[in-house]
Parts: structure tokens; sequence; C-alpha cells
């Protein structure tokens, strides 16, 4: 199809157009008998001053319609309520219809039968309520808060969020690193410490919390505020998951949930002691990211030295954390309880 530049006042022109033809015949179909050839000509994405028109609108532009129309109606419109060229637009853009109610703001719930655009604004009150509780359970916590800590806000958010990876990107928790030196402990706890730090220099990495002696865990837990502070004390982070809460699903009922996995496939955490082999190898990792100017892919790393680092790192995407060329955790970046 050849390009055609419409001029401004052509555009400004036939956007004044457009709105008088929705506005006096709403859910007309572009296969209407009646439908004159001027204004398929003008307006369908086959045509070339149609695709010329469509091009100069914004996503926004197209969204307005149909927040217009909800408000007209009182409710999220279905596509037969929307101007055929406006629905063929906002389908173009948006893919399907579902699609570009969300993206508008609205329900997905269409029709006569959908939700009231006050229903909607209610919901939107109440979601707004809950995930600002997880912000605030953050922040009185000192970590990332668990569905286990929020069993009121996993049911309010179970219909709008398949997983607590998703409750917690949509509430803007991130990783929380509340750290500090405790200064005061006893004897005992720093004995403990010490166990601890034999235990990890033996695993050549931070251990998970399952596999720390219970008693030994909880006295320092208790002691130093949280796991992650009990491993500070003693140089160590603990290991965490690569897509926290990704398998957490919000409705917790019989057959929905998942023990904690024990693999370390999908963990970062930070090997102790790295034997020779595996020192060099990172080191020809981190050579070949300077060149690329970026973290090399599998396919661009010898195979030999890529299966090397795998089994001396868990993973491959846990090498690249050695090196700090790895992504940050998505969501909360919470630790492993293991």
């Amino acid at each position: 199809m050849k390009q055609v530049s419409l001029s401004e006042s052509e555009l400004r022109r036939r956007r004044a157009w457009l709105a008088r033809l929705a506005e006096e015949h709403p859910g007309q179909s572009a296969t209407d008998p009646d439908l004159p050839a001027e204004i398929r000509a003008a307006f369908s994405l086959s045509e070339e001053a149609g695709a010329a028109f469509y091009g100069s609108l914004s996503d926004e532009d197209l969204l307005d319609v149909l927040r217009r129309r909800a408000e007209e109606l009182g409710r999220s419109p279905a596509q037969k309520e929307i101007y055929w060229v406006w629905r063929a637009y906002l389908r173009q853009r948006f893919g399907k219809w579902p699609y570009a109610l969300t993206a508008a703001g609205l329900s997905k719930s269409a029709g006569s039968g959908g939700k009231s655009l006050s229903r909607q604004e209610e919901e939107r009150r109440q979601r707004a309520a809950l995930l600002s509780e997880v912000r605030r359970a953050a922040a009185e916590l000192g970590r990332v808060p668990h569905p286990k800590d929020l069993p009121q806000v996993c049911e309010g958010l179970r219909r709008e969020y398949a997983t607590w990876a998703d409750v917690l990107a949509a509430a803007g928790v991130e990783r929380v690193r509340t750290v500090h030196p405790v200064t005061d402990l006893d004897a005992r706890c720093r004995a403990m410490l010490e166990m601890l730090k034999a235990q990890a220099v033996e695993l050549g990495r931070a251990p998970l919390r399952s596999e720390v002696d219970e008693t030994l865990r909880g006295t320092l837990v208790n002691r130093c505020g949280s796991w992650r502070n009990v491993l500070y004390q003693i140089g160590l982070e603990p290991v965490v998951h690569i897509s926290p809460f990704s398998g957490a699903a919000l409705d917790r009922s019989p057959g929905r949930t998942r023990p904690h996995s024990t693999a370390l496939y999908d963990c970062y955490y930070r090997l102790l002691s790295p034997g020779p082999d595996t020192r060099r190898n990172l080191t020809l990792v981190e050579e070949l990211a300077r060149s690329l100017g970026r973290p090399p892919k599998r396919g661009e790393v010898p195979a030999q030295v890529r299966r090397q680092l795998q089994d001396a790192c868990g993973s491959w995407a846990n090498a690249l954390y050695q090196l700090g060329l790895h992504t940050e955790p998505q969501g909360a970046g919470a630790p492993v309880q293991k």
C-alpha cells in the first residue's frame, strides 16, 4: 500500500467528521450495505487514506474513545456498541477487545451484563487499599511479606492476580535490605555464629534455613531479627530466588499450593571458595562480557566452559551472578525459605 500523507488540517477535519458519525450511528458495522463508499475510503484500514489517518492516532486517542463511551453507557462497552471505525482501530492496535478495555482501565466484563463504572471504581479503591496494605506490611516487617503474612490480601486479590509475585510487583514492593551489626551478642550466640560460618565453608555457600539446626536457627533469628541479618553478622547473604513467589498462587485451596523446592538451580547465591577451574572460567566469561559490552549468552561461551560453570554454580544464571552480570530477581528478591 502506497504511503499517503494527510495535512494537520485534514486530520482535524476527519476527526471531527468521525466524531459526528460515531455519535449518529454508534453501532454501525463496516458490513452495513448503507455505509457510503466515501466513509469507507476515508477511514478503512484497507484504504491508503484510512491507514494514514489511523497512523496519526496515539494509543491514548483510541483509549479515550473507549472511556468516553463507557461514561455514556455507565459500564464497559461491548464491541458492537462502538462505531465500526474505532472498533477496527482498537482491535488493530491492541489485538483483542479485552486487552483494549484493560489498557483503558475498564473492566473486561463488557456489554449490558457488565460491571457498572461505579462498581469498577469501588473495586479499584479496594485493590489500591489492599496493595497499600502490602507496602505497609513490608515497612513494618522489615522484609518482603509472604502470602501467609497477609491472608486477607490474598483472598481479596486472588481474582485480580495469579501469583504473589504479581501482587508484589503491583504494590511496588522491591527487595528489602534491612541489615545491621548486632554488637551485644552473648557468648552462646557468638559460638552459634561460628558454627554457622563453619557450615557455610563446608557447603561453599550460605546455608539454607532448612539446612541449619532448628534450635540454632531460631535462637539467632530471635536475637538478630531476621535470617538475612543473621547471615550478615558473618559476612554472608541468603540464597535468593531468581523469580521469587512466581509459584505462590493466591488461591490457597487444597491442590493449588506447592511446597518449597529444595533445588538451587533457580537461585542466586555466592560461592565462598570456588576452585581453580571455576575461577579461571569465570575470568574467561568476564573478559568475554567486557569485549561484547554485555553479558554473554550461553551459545557465545565455549561449551566446556559453560558446562563446568553450570556444574560448579548450579546454573548459568548463578555463574553470571558471581560476576555481577545477572539480572535482579523479579518481584521482591525474597530470601529462600527452605
